[in-house]
Formats: structure tokens, C-alpha cells, sequence
């Protein structure tokens, strides 16, 4: 967006490739994303896309059958009316109390539940606790978080909204796919994309005036955008010691997960694929059947355990925990199995919206205070979306904000 505006562009990457948490490894033709990765339909990522001329292929994510799992059993997921009147998991009095909720979502002021946690939320407006165990569920699911005590009401029933709304779709060839369109895009665009250059400090006077890499380069820029995370970009920055970026860093309460990835040369169930933990904080989908990313009649699956903060697993209790979610799911599953991997523990997100600091409008803003030309792009930064959307949207303002800035030369 900077370049396309006529700035001058400098990309460092500290990496001998670009990518980070976007990268897709290809394991005996399976392509695994880094974790369950979904583009929200309708979001500031795909509008920024289409924007940028970049044009992805994938699928909804499957809505025929999805199976929620509660006591060990498995119960229909109410995603329609059908499923609704037809699901166990639910007394009459809950399927009407969640009818009622969901009906009312789309209408909400969200922006004047930013300071009241969704578990307080949830706790108002609903009688039954089967009821807002399911909904705690859905929203773990479309925000990633497993945090309903700190979860900003207004932020999770936004994104929840949307979830449920437009949907998501699941990209062919991974989210690479993604990474190599927006490479291709900034090349054209005339940016200049440095590998395994590691910017070590923010050389500053109150306002930006150089990078200085590792190996002692120094250059002089007009501004800079940190596409980092709070600690990676507080430390480039008077050594870890300025108040706005170490304050930023002390609030942010990052969105972990535990992942599995698995490659089975067929499925065993093919109709079921998808699931939702209720009593569980856990995730089951089958993303091969909607996205090129296994080879023929081969079926990639991911799956995740949503963390509560500060919660941290042996890996054997993991393990068995994924190993009972599949036996339930996919029972034969392991004499198909060809590729295996488990993250014991990934970060999704770099700081949940969190009530105390007002949802979405009090993550960190884009302009780092005291220093002029600074900028920040993550998914931890500004007022605007969750996940990738927050990462798109963020990115977008910082590269006007850099724009304007006085010159034409921006580094991000």
C-alpha cells in the first residue's frame, strides 16, 4: 500500500524467507498451515486483498453436519434451524434461549459491550448454563480465545457475527498461497525485500531517523513500520526502555494454542468433518475437504486445543487428549495415518481484546507516542478486527500514516 502511494519501500526480514506464522510446509505432498488458518469472509483482510488484486482460491469451510462433542458423546452442532430442533445437546428451553441469542447478535450495538467481558455478557442474558456453554464454545472458536473471564464482549460477539455470518473460507495451497500473492504484489509494486536482514535498533531523536542491521549497516529512512510483535518491537526501541512500547508490552495477553497436524491416506468417517469441543476447549476440521491440500483422496486434518492464559500441558496429556477426540471422530484413524505433528504450544494471537482496556478500541495504537514517523502493523495493534483481519487492517493504516509522513522513504 506504501509503495503503491509512492514511497520509497524497504522490506527487512530477518528470516531467509518471508512468511512467519502465514508459511505452509509441505510434508509428503501434504501442505500444513502453522495451525488452523481460516480468512474470514467479509473481513478487512479480504477487502484489502481485493484491493491489492490478489486473488485466492478455497472454499467455505463444510456446514453440512458438524458434530459438537460434549460428556465423550457426539451431538449435533446447531448451526441452522434443522439441526437446532434436532440436536441433543440441548433441552427445548436452551434451543430456544440460544435461538433468541443468535437471532439478536447481528442487531447488537457491540461497541457498548467493550468493557464487559463476555462471560458477564453471557451470564446476563442467558438462564441456562448449557446454553452459554455452547456459545462460549462458538466463540472460542471464531476468536481462538479461551478466555471468557478477559474477553471483551463487544469484540467476541463481533467476531462471532461474522463467523457465523459470511463464514470462512480455507485456501488452496495453504495460507503460502497468501504470503507468495502479497510478495508478488509488493515486487510490482516496486518494494525492495531484504532476507535475512535483522534490524537490531530504532535509531531516533524523537523522530525516526535510521535502522541500524545487525552487522553494524546503518540507513537513514523518513519512517518505519514495525510489523512485529510488542516485545520484538519494544526491544529495537532505547533497548527495551521506551514508555509507550514496554507499556504496551506489559498489557498484552497473548491467544495460545496447542495444534495437530495429520495426514491419513483416507479417511475413515468420511461425512464427519468438522467438530467443536462444548465441555472441552478443543477444535476437529477436516480442511482438505474443502481446500487443495492433500494429495488425491488423502484427507489433511487440524486440529487444536484453545489454552486458557497460563495454561501449559505435558505433552503426554496432550497427546491423549487428541488421541480420545480422534477415536471419537475417526475410529481407524491411526492405521491411515502418514504424517503426524504436534505444536504443544502456539501463539494465534499477540494480545486478546481484552474488557478491562475496552475491547478492540484499547489495543495499542498505530502511531508509537513520542516518536515521531513510528509505526506498528500486527494483530495486536489498533481498533480494528481480530486475527489476520487485525494484522491487515493495522498494516493498511500504518503504510498511510507512513505515506504522509514528511519524505518518501518507509521501512517495514
Amino acid at each position: 500500500f506504501a509503495a503503491r502511494e509512492g514511497a520509497r519501500v524497504t522490506l527487512f526480514e530477518r528470516m531467509a524467507e518471508p512468511g512467519g506464522r502465514a508459511r505452509t510446509r509441505n510434508e509428503q505432498g501434504f501442505l500444513f498451515n502453522m495451525g488452523p488458518h481460516a480468512l474470514y469472509r467479509g473481513g478487512p483482510a479480504e477487502a484489502a486483498l481485493g484491493d491489492l488484486g490478489v486473488e485466492l482460491s478455497g472454499a467455505s469451510a463444510p456446514t453440512s453436519a458438524p458434530l459438537a462433542i460434549h460428556s465423550g458423546r457426539l451431538h449435533a452442532l446447531p448451526g441452522g434451524f434443522v439441526s437446532l430442533l434436532s440436536t441433543g445437546l440441548l433441552r427445548l428451553p436452551e434451543k430456544l434461549e440460544l435461538a433468541r441469542l443468535l437471532g439478536a447478535v447481528p442487531r447488537l450495538d457491540t461497541a457498548s459491550l467493550d468493557g464487559v467481558t463476555i462471560a458477564e455478557y453471557l451470564r446476563s442474558e442467558l438462564r441456562h448454563a448449557g446454553t452459554r456453554q455452547l456459545v462460549e464454545a462458538v466463540v472460542r472458536l471464531t476468536g481462538y480465545a479461551n478466555a471468557p473471564e478477559l474477553l471483551s464482549a463487544g469484540a467476541a460477539l463481533s467476531q462471532l457475527a461474522l463467523g457465523t455470518g459470511a463464514g470462512v473460507r480455507y485456501l488452496d495451497g495453504g495460507w503460502q498461497s497468501l504470503e507468495d500473492a502479497l510478495e508478488r504484489r509488493a515486487r510490482e509494486a516496486g518494494v525492495e525485500v531484504r532476507f535475512g536482514a535483522r534490524v537490531e535498533e530504532v535509531e531516533h531523536d524523537g523522530r525516526v531517523r535510521a535502522l541500524r542491521l545487525a552487522g553494524g549497516e546503518r540507513v537513514d529512512f523518513d519512517a518505519v513500520i514495525l510489523a512485529l510483535g510488542p516485545t520484538e518491537a519494544s526491544a529495537l526501541v532505547d533497548d527495551g526502555r521506551d514508555p509507550f512500547l514496554s507499556a504496551a508490552e506489559r498489557a498484552c495477553v497473548p491467544v495460545r494454542a496447542a495444534c495437530l497436524d495429520l495426514g491419513l491416506e483416507r479417511l475413515p468417517q468420511p461425512a464427519r468433518t468438522f467438530a467443536l469441543g462444548i465441555d472441552a476447549a478443543t477444535y476437529f476440521s477436516v480442511h482438505s475437504s474443502s481446500a487443495r491440500l492433500a494429495p488425491e483422496g488423502h484427507a489433511l486434518i487440524q486440529a487444536a486445543r484453545y489454552l486458557a492464559p497460563g495454561e501449559s500441558l505435558r505433552r503426554e496429556e496432550l497427546e491423549a487428549g487428541f488421541d480420545a477426540m480422534l477415536d471419537l471422530i475417526q475410529p481407524g484413524w491411526r492405521k491411515q495415518t502418514l504424517v503426524r505433528r504436534v505444536m504443544r504450544e502456539l501463539v494465534v494471537v499477540r494480545d486478546l481484546p481484552q474488557a478491562s482496556r475496552g475491547g478492540l478500541a484499547g489495543r495499542t495504537p498505530g502511531a508509537v507516542d513520542g516518536i515521531a514517523n513510528l509505526f506498528l502493523a500486527g494483530d495486536w495493534v489498533g481498533p480494528t478486527g481480530m486475527l489476520a483481519d487485525a494484522s491487515f487492517a493495522s498494516a493498511r493504516e500504518a503504510a498511510f500514516l507512513a505515506v504522509a509522513a514528511r519524505g518518501l522513504g518507509v521501512a517495514a
